[in-house]
């Protein structure tokens, strides 16, 4: 009878695959509030995102401008100066907002990886996922530096697709995020395809950051159009990063007060297997 009934226990006891996927104790833990700082650390993102969209428009004005004076009735030698002085304090301006955004973002995804595992239990580690971006960024910055600064266009649209493949890495860890906090993976995705051609557009056509000053005046017109497409592109992947944000935030929300108002005994009776329903 001992024999018998130790033979049924252990038959009914999972396998070591099944106790892996079912969640741990400390998983199935009382849910704890998501911290409320994410929304202002997202709303200072958009903030910055938006100053560096008004730097572009700003440029492509200088630009304009200059090329629609020239055409009319000619550009003297100091206005082309003074045009070229703005010009470079805006790309001066727009180094330290790239500087200042990209601490903001890693904050952010720390914040959002952090919520999710306190409203959710499930493991997401906030500094491999807040380190994905500098890693991404550096790895585009590397590839421009060494392949696509001085490679024709085969090198660029090589150097280009290994700077997508970098790119890939902030998503995949934001998707995992995004899992854990049930939302929305379309504004994360759109935000990664505008990011790459930006990035295009960057390379092949020009942005604020790469005009040459030392273009003729027939070139003007073409530079200031290639900076509000380049404008644009910025605008639509502020807002494609903003929402896929606040997707996040929400969905984190929802899944604390979700347990929270459930309780913590239906959400582990939920997700007890059946096996260990038995």
């Amino acid at each position: 009878a001992r024999q018998a009934a130790a033979e049924a226990e252990r038959e009914a006891r999972p396998s070591w695959r099944e106790r892996l996927r079912q969640p741990t104790q400390r998983e199935l833990a009382a849910a704890e509030e998501p911290f409320a700082v994410a929304g202002t650390v997202r709303f200072s993102m958009a903030a910055v995102l938006g100053v560096l969209c008004l730097l572009t428009v700003g440029g492509a004005i200088l630009l304009l401008l200059l090329w629609q004076q020239n055409r009319s009735s000619g550009v003297l030698s100091t206005q082309i100066e003074r045009t070229w002085e703005l010009f470079d304090l805006l790309r001066r301006i727009e180094r330290w907002v790239v500087i200042a955004v990209v601490p903001i973002a890693v904050a952010w995804i720390a914040l959002a990886a952090l919520n999710v595992r306190r409203a959710t239990g499930l493991r997401r580690d906030p500094i491999i996922a807040a380190a994905s971006l500098p890693v991404a960024l550096a790895g585009v910055w590397l590839i421009r530096s060494e392949i696509i600064l001085d490679g024709d266009d085969l090198a660029k649209a090589a150097g280009l697709v290994l700077q997508a493949i970098f790119l890939t890495i902030p998503l995949i860890a934001l998707e995992r995020i995004a899992d854990a906090a049930e939302a929305r993976h379309r504004p994360l995705r759109f935000a990664f395809v505008v990011s790459v051609v930006y990035l295009a557009q960057m390379q092949f056509l020009g942005g604020l950051s790469t005009v040459d000053q030392t273009s003729g005046a027939e070139e003007w017109g073409r530079l200031g159009a290639y900076l509000i497409i380049g404008a644009l592109l910025q605008v639509l992947g502020s807002l494609a990063a903003n929402e896929a944000a606040r997707s996040i935030e929400d969905g984190t929300r929802h899944r604390y007060q979700l347990r929270h108002r459930f309780g913590e005994s239906v959400l582990a009776a939920s997700q007890q297997p059946a096996v260990a329903r038995r």
